[in-house]
């Protein structure tokens, strides 16, 4: 995290303080959700208590009017043995009057003795009937009370009945039964409101799971059989599972008429679907802002603070560099940010000040050295010509000879102050370049004083150094060429002095070298002892901390190799 960007961290600190919004927001969208489906589906159980509540009270209103109809005297006198045509007929009209009361809701009502033989009822051709096999007959011969058996057909009329039956009794004992028929067609268009205002069917089914009335197109609806035995047998009011079309829906169960009829609704799966878009509809616009918040935060924190934060850094990089930039935003900033920016602009303008200050005083000091430099140069060239000009006045080749190397020394001197101050770094010099000016002005001829023509082969690697190595290795130079110069070239077919610097690892191999014969005015030689020139070779090897090694040359002469630790990799200026 330490390396996120500011943008990032800021985008992160707002996702972050979005986060329990959205969470809270998800967590209530779940509840909504849930909450809505129990509304839903408590609501489509109400519903559906309301919807058959009136055929529910069609049937205890049946089980009353048998209870009733089983303790009237006509009805009782009709399974006694000494019961009359008459009295079957009177038993006839009662029950024909008491259906004619409640049209289209029961097709027949009869009584029938202890063997199952009708002996009164309000269809004819029923007496004489066993029923006695009907179930409705063992459930009243079995048990007190009013009893409803399952779904049958009529015997005399061509349709599905509902019967209930009242034991009739007689000292405790039962001898007989008055039962009632009620007709399915009642519950055909049985239907439930669903909440959101469209109608949902409903359908009737016995314990068995087998559709016996209500809407015809939602059979199809309805899981099989088996597993509607099954939740009714459980006890399930609701459920879900897919019905015979391969949908999903979620059934509700009410029993109608005991354990015998219950009326089943079913409601589509795909409505939870719906309910559920619907409050992720508006969860997701919830995200959709919180996404919308942080992109407005990624590009707001662009544009008012990376980007002038950016400016900022690359106004401060250039004036770093020494450009000469002028602080202008493009676009209008923050006031703190601008506050920001003006104090890097002064401090610009403060740098920029300080700077030229820093440079006039530089190049007050670099123009003071180059003079001194001049200026030490110009005596050292007036000591060497009165150097000069003393051994002309002298007569003694050896004191001459004294006199012109105590030139070239101080020659050397002044050689390095010119390479000084002529270069723009006061400091250092090249050290090719001066080896190769300082051979020449050593080889230059002098009035009174030989030189040999010789034919130089200088070679030294391109570095800057400074005084503190120039000074020694330039009088090296000058007191081993100075040396080669005195030897005897008469007999040497090519005469030639080997100047030579090279770089081997951490030390700079020195090497000066000549093909001539040692004379007596050679003040360096293999097997001289304590001479002036060996002398300040050595003493000036040792200051470089170095060594100096003479040894005579592969083609006669004299060989001068000094060793001296590398300077430091400074690079000249130009």
């Amino acid at each position: 995290m330490a390396e996120w960007s500011l943008r990032t961290k800021l985008v992160a600190a707002v996702g972050a303080a979005l986060l329990p919004v959205v969470a809270l927001a998800g967590w209530s969208t779940y509840d909504d959700i849930a909450g809505a489906r129990a509304a839903r589906e408590e609501a489509i159980s109400a519903s559906l208590e309301q919807a058959v509540a009136q055929h529910r009270e069609l049937i205890e209103g049946s089980r009353r009017l048998v209870a009733a109809a089983c303790t009237s005297d006509i009805v009782r006198r009709t399974i006694a043995s000494t019961a009359t045509t008459a009295d079957v007929n009177a038993c006839e009209g009662y029950l024909s009057d008491i259906l004619q009361q409640f049209p289209g809701d029961y097709t027949a009502m009869m009584v029938t003795d202890e063997t199952g033989t009708a002996r009164c009822s309000t269809s004819p051709p029923e007496v004489g009937m066993s029923f006695a096999d009907r179930e409705i007959f063992r459930l009243v011969r079995e048990k007190p009370g009013v009893s409803i058996g399952t779904f049958a057909a009529g015997r005399t009329v061509p349709h599905t009945v509902i019967p209930m039956g009242a034991p009739l009794t007689v000292d405790g004992q039962f001898k007989g039964m008055c039962s009632l028929d009620v007709s399915l067609e009642l519950f055909s268009e049985l239907a439930t409101a669903n909440p959101g205002g469209m109608p949902i069917p409903v359908v009737l089914v016995d314990r068995t799971g087998a559709p016996v009335g209500g809407n015809a197109h939602m059979i199809f609806s309805l899981p099989v059989a088996a597993r509607l035995a099954a939740a009714i047998a459980a006890g399930q009011i609701r459920f879900r599972d897919y019905g015979k079309d391969g949908s999903s829906y979620q059934f509700h169960l009410v029993p109608l008429a005991g354990q015998t009829l219950f009326a089943v609704a079913a409601m589509p799966m795909s409505d939870d679907l719906a309910l559920a878009l619907a409050e992720l509809a508006r969860f997701g616009l919830i995200v959709v802002a919180a996404i919308i918040v942080l992109v407005l935060t990624w590009f707001g924190a662009d544009r008012w603070c990376v980007r002038p934060l950016r400016y900022i850094g690359d106004f401060a990089g250039r004036v770093a560099r020494g450009e000469d930039v002028r602080f202008a935003p493009l676009l209008p900033w923050t006031k703190e940010l601008m506050a920001v920016g003006d104090g890097v602009k002064k401090m610009a303008e403060a740098i920029a000040n300080r700077e030229g200050d820093l440079k006039a005083g530089l190049e007050q000091r670099d123009h003071m050295l180059r003079e001194i430099h001049h200026r030490v140069k110009n005596n050292l060239q007036m000591i060497s010509s009165l150097l000069n000009l003393q051994a002309g006045e002298i007569r003694s080749p050896r004191i001459r000879r004294f006199f012109g190397d105590a030139q070239n020394r101080v020659l050397t001197l002044s050689i390095l102050h010119r390479h000084l101050y002529e270069r723009s770094s006061w400091s250092l010099v090249d050290f090719q370049q001066f080896i190769s000016d300082l051979v020449r002005q050593i080889s230059v001829p002098r009035p009174g004083l030989e030189r040999p023509s010789v034919r130089y082969h200088i070679r030294a690697p391109i570095m800057a150094v400074g005084p503190d190595i120039a000074i020694p290795v330039g009088l090296i130079v000058t007191e081993a060429v100075g040396s080669a110069l005195s030897h005897d070239f008469s007999s040497v077919a090519s005469p030639e002095i080997r100047i030579e610097a090279v770089e081997k690892g951490d030390e700079v191999e020195l090497m000066i070298e000549d093909n001539g014969l040692d004379s007596a005015y050679s003040s360096i030689s293999p097997g001289s002892r304590g001479s002036f020139g060996l002398t300040l070779i050595r003493g000036l090897a040792m200051q470089l901390g170095g060594e100096a090694r003479i040894s005579a040359g592969d083609a006669g002469g004299t060989r001068v190799v000094v060793s001296f630790p590398k300077p430091a990799d400074d690079n000249p200026d130009g």
